[in-house]
């Protein structure tokens, strides 16, 4: 896999939680990961999963074994660290 650089994580990680914020994604509704790569520039896209894997680690998104893949959603017990996050520039 692809190493990330923590510039890369930042930028990565703030536009897959808007991406999901914005589509509603807490719990009941949720994306799978390729329409999370949707929208990412191409040098990023190989990166999309590793950043996924260390936001379900941080426990701020989490993620569901559905019939077509994996599905990602947001956890509403971090939505403080989540909305901090979008709040940054």
């Amino acid at each position: 896999m692809a190493k990330v650089k923590r510039s890369e994580y930042i930028k990565l990680s703030r536009t897959l939680i808007k991406k999901l914020y914005d589509e509603t994604c807490f719990g009941k509704g949720s994306l799978y990961v390729e329409n999370l790569k949707r929208g990412v520039p191409n040098e990023y896209v190989d990166k999309v999963q590793i950043v996924l894997e260390a936001l379900v680690k941080q426990s701020i998104c989490g993620r569901k074994k559905k019939e077509h893949g994996w599905k990602y959603y947001l956890n509403m017990g971090r939505i403080d660290k989540i909305r901090q996050i979008l709040k940054e520039k």
